[in-house]
């Protein structure tokens, strides 16, 4: 049961990721005007970002800060740093700050509204296919 759990999992994760990076290659096509300075944007800036924050967790997990205060200072720079490569990445790639800075903003934004929807899909796809193997049994 637990392997089955595991599996549905990560396809639901795998799934997701295919329509994130689609969001990702989209905009960054709308921004730079090419499917591969978009491509390498939707890599490189999360490539990036999975480095920075492995460093601060790091850090953070090093720090003598009481275990609530560091909860609250790795949100805090988690989110902050993620901005900052975001951007930084948009601004390489377009030559644009604004446009790098409106990539970082809005990305996430787009990518948060396609969860909402995914996640709602997904469980209800879950729910009809409980049914239907609950009827067969």
């Amino acid at each position: 049961m637990l392997l089955r759990r595991l599996d549905a999992s990560l396809a639901k994760t795998a799934s997701f990721a295919v329509i994130h990076l689609a969001i990702a290659v989209t905009l960054g096509w709308l921004f730079t005007g090419g499917f591969v300075l978009a491509g390498a944007l939707a890599l490189v800036e999360p490539l990036l970002n999975t480095g920075v924050a492995h460093q601060l967790n790091k850090r953070i997990d090093r720090s003598r800060l009481p275990a609530r205060r560091r909860a609250t200072v790795r949100a805090a720079l988690l989110t902050s740093s993620h901005l900052v490569v975001a951007t930084g990445c948009g601004w390489w790639f377009t030559g644009s700050l604004a446009a790098g800075g409106a990539y970082a903003l809005i990305e996430p934004l787009a990518n948060a509204v396609a969860y909402h929807f995914f996640d709602r899909a997904w469980n209800a796809r879950s729910l009809r296919m409980g049914s239907a193997a609950a009827a067969a049994a």
